[in-house]
């Protein structure tokens, strides 16, 4: 498997957060990087059962457009629950953490 270059993994990150529609308003080209994971509002509020559900969806989505790219992507969980990343910041670390 090849592994996907720091430029398409911010294009992968960025395409994906705007297909599904987590960007929150006022988000353009120039500062999608800086958004935080907190600003997105996953999980909010949670569900009892698994305060995770969304996180953990996008963790698997990520994971399977990668493999579909050519690419092995570790578990992005940790970095999707921590609302003080950014999406720069989940794109660096799925550029350093593919197989």
């Amino acid at each position: 498997m090849a592994k996907l270059n720091p430029t398409q993994c911010r294009t992968t990150i960025y395409i994906y957060f705007l297909k599904e529609g987590w960007l929150p308003s006022g988000t353009t080209k120039q500062n999608w990087k800086n958004v935080t994971m907190g600003a997105m509002q996953f999980d909010d509020p949670p569900l009892p059962s698994d305060p995770n559900f969304q996180k953990r969806r996008i963790a698997m989505d990520l994971q399977f457009i990668f493999f579909n790219l050519g690419s092995q992507l570790g578990d992005s969980l940790e970095v999707l629950a921590d609302s003080d990343k950014t999406l720069g910041e989940l794109a660096e670390w799925c550029h350093e953490h593919q197989e």
